[in-house]
């Protein structure tokens, strides 16, 4: 569990490092594929600002969920398993829900342009696959026992390392070292929202 608690905490600080406008140095990735995607997409011109808006929207639960999580673990959560569960099976669901939603609504808009085609895939595939990922940890989560005493080693086999917030932060970077999209990140009222909301909780 301490990993876990770690990892979402990790995760928190990469978001609101990103969402405040630091953007910062991604982290190497460890091991994991690296995507190399073969989406349909629309045509190459969905508006910068809406498509910007929609990767927010899609973050935006997750961020919310992330320090809901460390709320319940760091006032005793940690130490209770039926309150790790609670709080991570509400994590989960939410975020998989809107990650996956974020995937299918950056897909059904298209790239904001030509250039931005491939950080476009790379990003319906991590909204996709993170998506999917989160929703089988919500299903997995909810099989366990906490009176099990084997709760916290079975919770720390869910989900590998597709957690991993260096992916996140990479593509935040990549969106935001874009001329066109990090100028439309600024701009889009969703993500607008989200900064202000992370730097209200310290970004």
């Amino acid at each position: 569990m301490k990993h876990r608690v770690a990892l979402a905490g990790a995760f928190a600080a990469v978001l609101v490092t990103a969402a405040c406008g630091g953007g910062g140095s991604s982290s190497a990735d460890s091991g994991s594929a690296t995507t190399t995607t073969t989406t349909t997409t629309a045509a190459a011109n969905a508006d910068p600002v809406e498509w910007t808006g929609t990767f927010c929207e899609g973050v935006g639960p997750t961020i919310e969920g992330v320090m809901t999580l460390l709320k319940a673990m760091f006032e005793g959560g940690a130490e209770d398993p039926a309150v790790q569960k609670a709080a991570l099976l509400d994590y989960s669901s939410k975020a998989g829900k809107s990650l996956t939603e974020a995937g299918e609504k950056l897909d059904d808009l298209g790239a904001p342009s030509a250039e931005a085609q491939e950080l476009h895939d790379e990003l319906v595939k991590f909204f996709s696959d993170s998506g999917r990922t989160l929703t089988e940890v919500n299903s997995e989560l909810e099989a366990l026992d906490p009176a099990d005493p084997e709760f916290s080693t079975k919770l720390e086999r869910l989900g590998g390392d597709q957690a991993d917030p260096s992916k996140l932060q990479e593509q935040i970077k990549k969106l935001q070292d874009d001329p066109e999209l990090g100028e439309a990140f600024k701009q889009a009222p969703q993500c607008v929202a989200m900064a202000e909301t992370l730097k209200g909780l310290g970004g």
